[in-house]
Order: structure tokens, then C-alpha cells, then sequence
């Protein structure tokens, strides 16, 4: 019977009496047959080629779930009524959500077709009625594929979906045009059911800034005041409230002072000392007294701004700078550059001699964002002497000043200074930036450095934070170290272990080091840094050479592991996934949180990333003054 339209079309090309293109068309619409073309998919569909939905169904019936997930793809190809219809009945047929994920997802090829409506009320049909989680939970996942294209359809999900988890599949598909409508009605929704995170966060974001009024603040301030809601939606709705800019939002921001999370009430700390009311002063003065070091910074710096020049204030600054608490002292070494009066800048140029590592490199980053001529010699006088990561920070600066580099040493810097300083001008800032992007992509590939995956290694307090997650068995190249023989396959994990057995016979016996792997859980080599003498240094290679790996990706608590031990200044992170485990696994609220509590620590971070590209390390690796590689 296959052999019809064949016979049929031969027929007609010979155009034989009494047989015409009508007879033809009418002769091939009798016959019974569960073929479709593949060129009923539209345009760029590829060449016509028959599909035997009934055959392919069989092949369904008789392995259910064990059947190639493929054959679902190959019947949605056929794009006709009979193919929804079987793929419908396929569907039947499953029970695991593996396979029903990728059946119903099939059915997502019908959108834009003719049969695009018909797709989506089957899919909603699903959702609302079936009685297994897993067909419910599969068919929303293809639903959301349409995006607002179905709105109608996902608008009924969430009015009446049995599981919270599919009304928030589809809040999450509709926030692009909840951004469009910016109605009280949308915020609730999504307030409702929305999850911040990964992906969404923007896009909740979005669909929230242009919610404002009485009755939006009160929706804010409830959901605020909910103890059940994560730190992840007090974040966003901050950051949401900090853009109103009026004493309404001020209010509510107020009330997160309160909050036991010492990094957000930091995060409202300095949204309200950029408010520019005044009359907040006294609310936050209370802060100066805390414990935390990063909340009292942050309290610091924001009276400073809001008391806009004070003379009195100074004094209390200047007091402050001569604190014992080293944060006390950074957050003044702020607040006296806010100030620039020449009574704030002496003693802010004094604090460079401070006794303590981080409020020296604090200092150093005020004096880039001063970008005054009288500092250049001062970071030349003091650059032999700095420690390796301080005068890395001192060399930078002064780069960032003047557009120039005379190196590391202040030998060829002293030299230039005498003989041009007098007449110097320093460029603007944009344009020192601009030279300082060019000098980096010239950087020399081969170094006599130590390096790990190339990143320099220069300090000489460094913890490696190391990936050992199930993920590292994947397959990578290892390199040999006699570059005439070839690579060889091996796994991510191997080649890690590799780069790090490589690296640590490089180090100087001054370097202070820690080796933390990350799984599920984090293994600390040791404690705190310990001195890199030779039989400290054979043992940390054995240790690295044996350690096995396993678990999940959890990224938040070895940083904030590698942060506790207060002389680790420079962190080398490397991993082949996203956050998957941990007390924070957001990639965007892991970068915010450890941004802010890195205002107190100045932690170098450089980030490799194995098998993949990554805009969460890079962006890590950025907001930290560290550098980021990718081992692709």
C-alpha cells in the first residue's frame, strides 16, 4: 500500500487520459496510512520523510518506559493532527518523570503550528487534571515553553493548579509580562508563588520595580515581615525598595535593622546612608556600638554621608580610626575619603603605616578612588616594603593613577617620579583604566611565577578551594610537563589534583597555605595556613595525591570557610558547576554575600572554571579583584 502515492504521482507526470491532479489529489486522501511527511514542520524543516507514527507507538506499548526517549521527537516531527493524537496516547503509556519529561516536552514542537492551540489545551488539560504528580509536573514543564504565548493557559495554572510547584513553573513564565502590566495584582502573584533565584531573580525583579504606591509598600512590608520567606526575597525586595528613594520605602528598609542577618542589615545600612536624610542619623547611630565588624562599617560610612560634612562628625571619625577593631578602623579610612577635608586626608594617608594588613589595603583602594597627584609618591616609598599581596595592591593603584607601569619595584618608579613628577599630570581615571585593560591582555602566557590553570600565584597567604563534586569525573585533557609528548585523557578531577601537585612545589617556604575540598561538605587540610616548609609541603601533596572525591557543589560554605581563618588573603576557586548544596546556593545572592562580607576581609578571588563558561566566577572573580580562567 506504501507504493500508492508513488504509483499516483508517476501517473500523473504522465498526464495519462483522463487522470488529473484532482483525481490524483483525491486518490492519495484515500489512502489509509499512519505516515506523515516531515515537511508539514514549516520552513527549514530538512527533506520530506515518512514517519509511521503507528509503528512507532508500538515500539511505546511493548518498552514503556525503557523505549528511546527519541521516538517521542520523531512523532511530534510529523506535525499533524495523528501525530498529537499519538504522542497523547504515548504519553499513557509512561510512568517515570524521566521519560515523561521528554515525551510531553514533545509535544512543545507543536507551538506556532496550526495545532499550537490544540497542544496547549492538552497540556493544561494535564496539568489541572491528571491524577499522577510526575504527567502534572512534566506537562507544566513543556506548557512553560510558550512563555506568555499561553498566558491564558499558565494564568489558569496558577488560578487552579493542584501543586504550588506548578503555579510557580508558571508565575515564572509570566513574568515578562507581569513586567509589562506592573499592576498590584501581578506583585501578588508573584509574591505569592515566585522563588528568587538563579535565572528568575531578574526577572521578579523586573517584573516588581514598577509596582509602587500605599498599597504596594504594605504588600512589601507583609512579605518582609514573613519569618517563613529565605534571605533570598529580602534581598530582592531591598533592592526593589531602594529604588523608590522616598521616606516610605525608607521606613520599611528601617525595619530590616532588626533582621539577625548581620550581611542584609549591612545591605540596608548603606541603602539608607544613601538616602540623604539627615534625620536618619540618629536611627542608625545605635550601630556604631555593634559587634559585628562588617555592620559597624557599613554604620560608619553611612552617618558619614548623611551628616554631608558635619565638623563635629570628623572628631568622632578620627576617633574611630584609632579603634582596635580593624574593621572600625577600614569603615573610618572611609568615611575620612568621603569627607576629603585636609584634616580627614592626613590621617587617612597615616592609616597606610596601620598595623594591620586589611585596613592598609583599605586605604590603598581609597586612594585609587580619590585619584590625587600627592599619592603617587606615597604608595613608591611604601612598595618595597609591602607584603606580596599589598604590593600587588600598591602596584596596581599606582597604575590606576598615573596609566603607567614601571613594575613591581619602586627602583624605576622612584626614577621616573624624580625626573617627571614636577610636571606630571595625572590622567582621568577612565583613561588609566583603559591603559590598565590593555596591559592585561598583553600579559605574558609563559611566567617564571608558580601558577595554577596560569593564574600567577603571588601571594603568600592562600587557601585553594578545590571542586570534588561527582560532576569532576567528567572527561578533561591532562597536559604532560615535557610539552613534545601528547596530552592524555583523564578526568577533571585528576587534572585539578594535577595543576595543585604542580603549583606547591613552586611555593616559597615563607607561603602560608590551606587546601580546602568541597563536596556536599567541605575538607579542610588543616585548621588555619600553615607554613609551607618541606615536610609541611610533601605532606600537603600526599594529601592532595589520596583525596577522593564525591558529593554536591557547595561553593558558599568553603568561601565562607576559607574567609573565617583572618590571615588567608588570596582564595584560587575552582569548580565545573554551578552551586548546588550549602547555606546559600543562589549564584547571585553567593556574589552579594560575599562581596559585603569581603568589605572587611579584602580577599583576593580568583576563580577557574573546568568544562564550562561561567558568568557566576567571573563575575566572583571581578567583584573581588581576582582574576578567572576557563579550562574548556
Amino acid at each position: 500500500m506504501r507504493l500508492l502515492p508513488a504509483v499516483l504521482a508517476l501517473l500523473s507526470a504522465l498526464q495519462l487520459p483522463g487522470w488529473g491532479l484532482a483525481a490524483a489529489a483525491a486518490a492519495a486522501a484515500a489512502e489509509p496510512t499512519a505516515a506523515a511527511p516531515r515537511a508539514l514542520q514549516g520552513p527549514g524543516a530538512g527533506p520530506a520523510a515518512e514517519v509511521d507514527l503507528r509503528d512507532l507507538l508500538r515500539q511505546v506499548k511493548l518498552e514503556r518506559d525503557k523505549a528511546d526517549v527519541k521516538l517521542y521527537e520523531q512523532m511530534a516531527s510529523a506535525a499533524s493532527p495523528a501525530a498529537l493524537k499519538t504522542l497523547q496516547q504515548a504519553i499513557g503509556e509512561l510512568s517515570e518523570q524521566r521519560t515523561l519529561n521528554a515525551a510531553y516536552g514533545a509535544v512543545a514542537r507543536f507551538k506556532g503550528t496550526p495545532l499550537d492551540e490544540k497542544a496547549r489545551g492538552f497540556l493544561v488539560g494535564d496539568i489541572l487534571r491528571h491524577r499522577r504528580e510526575e504527567n502534572r509536573t512534566a506537562a507544566c514543564a513543556a506548557l512553560t515553553r510558550w512563555g506568555v504565548a499561553a498566558a491564558e493557559e499558565l494564568e489558569r495554572v496558577v488560578a487552579k493548579a493542584e501543586d504550588r510547584s506548578q503555579r510557580t513553573r508558571a508565575v515564572h513564565a509570566l513574568l515578562p509580562l507581569y513586567a509589562e502590566r506592573g499592576d498590584l495584582a501581578s506583585a501578588e502573584e508573584i509574591l505569592e508563588y515566585g522563588a528568587p533565584g538563579g535565572s528568575t531573580l531578574a526577572g521578579i525583579r523586573k517584573a516588581l520595580l514598577p509596582v509602587r504606591g500605599s498599597k504596594a509598600l504594605k504588600l512589601y512590608h507583609r512579605a518582609l515581615k514573613d519569618e517563613e520567606r529565605d534571605a533570598a526575597w529580602r534581598y530582592l525586595l531591598l533592592d526593589v525598595l531602594a529604588s523608590w528613594k522616598d521616606e516610605g520605602a525608607d521606613a520599611v528598609i528601617l525595619d530590616l535593622l532588626d533582621d539577625p542577618d548581620p550581611v542584609l542589615v549591612s545591605a540596608a545600612l548603606e541603602v539608607l546612608g544613601n538616602s540623604g536624610r539627615s534625620h536618619l542619623v540618629r536611627r542608625l547611630e545605635p550601630f556604631l556600638r555593634g559587634e559585628h565588624p562588617l555592620v559597624l562599617r557599613e554604620a560608619l560610612i553611612a552617618v558619614t554621608r548623611l551628616t554631608q560634612g558635619d565638623p563635629y562628625w570628623l572628631e568622632d571619625v578620627l576617633d574611630f580610626s584609632r579603634r582596635r577593631e580593624p574593621a572600625t578602623r577600614m569603615g573610618a579610612a572611609v568615611a575620612l575619603a568621603e569627607i576629603r577635608t585636609e584634616p580627614a586626608l592626613a590621617r587617612l594617608y597615616e592609616l597606610l603605616d596601620d598595623e594591620d594588613w586589611r585596613v592598609r589595603v583599605e586605604v590603598v583602594a581609597q586612594f585609587t578612588r580619590l585619584h590625587r597627584k600627592e599619592l603617587v609618591p606615597l604608595l613608591i616609598e611604601r612598595l618595597d616594603r609591602a607584603s606580596t599581596r599589598l604590593g600587588r595592591d600598591m602596584h596596581l593603584a599606582l597604575r590606576l593613577l598615573t596609566g603607567q607601569d614601571h613594575g613591581p619595584r619602586s627602583a624605576r618608579w622612584r626614577a621616573w617620579w624624580e625626573a617627571e613628577g614636577e610636571a606630571f599630570r595625572l590622567p582621568g581615571p577612565k583613561v588609566a583604566q583603559e591603559a590598565e585593560a590593555e596591559r592585561q591582555k598583553r600579559r605574558a602566557e609563559n611566567s617564571t611565577q608558580a601558577s595554577f590553570y596560569g593564574l600567577e600565584v603571588v601571594s603568600q597567604r592562600v587557601a585553594f578551594l578545590i571542586d570534588r563534586s561527582g560532576s569532576m569525573q567528567g572527561r578533561a585533557m591532562l597536559q604532560p610537563e615535557d610539552r613534545t609528548e601528547k596530552p592524555r585523557a583523564s578526568t577533571r578531577w585528576e587534572v585539578a589534583k594535577h595543576q595543585l601537585m604542580t603549583v606547591l612545589p613552586k611555593l616559597s617556604e615563607e607561603t602560608l597555605l590551606n587546601i580546602l575540598f568541597f563536596g556536599s561538605d567541605i575538607r579542610p587540610w588543616q585548621d588555619e595556613l600553615v607554613q609551607l616548609v618541606p615536610k609541611v609541603r610533601d605532606q600537603a601533596i600526599e594529601h592532595v595525591r589520596k583525596f577522593p572525591m564525591g558529593g554536591s557543589t557547595n561553593i558558599y560554605d568553603a568561601l565562607e570557610l576559607a574567609f573565617a581563618d583572618e590571615r588567608v588573603d588570596t582564595i584560587y576557586l575552582l569548580t565545573d558547576g554551578e552551586p548546588s548544596s550549602g547555606k546559600v546556593v543562589d549564584p547571585t545572592e553567593i556574589r552579594s554575600r560575599i562581596g559585603r562580607l569581603n568589605r572587611t576581609r579584602k580577599v583576593v578571588i580568583h576563580t577557574v572554571s573546568v568544562g564550562r563558561k561561567s558568568r557566576f566566577l567571573r563575575l566572583l572573580a571581578e567583584e573581588n579583584g581576582g582574576l578567572y580562567t576557563e579550562a574548556l
